[in-house]
């Protein structure tokens, strides 16, 4: 019979040993992981940041659009889970719910960026609220409007990134001729 020293040791050897081969599989997980994974992103991608509004037309509704890191979206099979990511902002999702239940009539939203948005009031109406560089949800869609072409207005949502509230619904004006101005008329 081993004597109460050999089995400490033998107990302490063993636990060694785990904590050994435990360091080792976290090393290799480590080192595979960062091999395979790729590098977060940590800058918002360059150009315009809304593809179906161009900057002239934003500026000329007074709206400056500033690129943000795109939050990840998971998937609808996690979620339907109940696994969300812990944020301090509503996800894309919640600000398209806000903008269907606030405003009449959506057809479709075609775009859904985050952004800091800046609104000003350069004409001195006091219509809206004005914003300095908060961080918004830029939604554009389609939503129904009497007299207009077709029943349908292109519309820019702006939506308050962390309480999820529509802030502005703006109608996006149609973009200017590309030949407006260049005095080249016709007979």
């Amino acid at each position: 019979m081993p004597s109460l020293y050999h089995q400490i040791v033998r107990t302490w050897a063993r636990g060694g040993g785990a904590l050994l081969v435990a360091a080792a599989a976290g090393l290799l997980t480590w080192t595979l992981l960062s091999v395979l994974v790729p590098a977060p992103v940590t800058q918002p991608r360059p150009g315009p940041v809304l593809e179906s509004v161009t900057p002239a037309q934003l500026a000329a509704m007074n709206v400056r659009l500033d690129p943000a890191l795109q939050p990840l979206q998971v998937p609808d099979w996690v979620t339907g889970f109940g696994v969300r990511l812990p944020t301090g902002i509503k996800l894309a999702g919640d600000a398209e719910t806000a903008v269907r239940r606030s405003s009449g009539g959506v057809r479709s939203v075609t775009e859904r960026v985050l952004a800091y948005a800046t609104v000003s009031n350069r004409n001195g109406r006091l219509r809206g609220p004005t914003i300095a560089r908060r961080m918004v949800w830029a939604l554009v869609g389609s939503r129904a409007a009497a007299g207009s072409v077709g029943g349908l207005v292109q519309v820019l949502w702006l939506v308050d990134a962390r309480s999820g509230h529509q802030l502005v619904e703006l109608t996006v004006l149609a973009p200017a001729p590309s030949g407006a101005g260049s005095g080249g008329g016709g007979p």
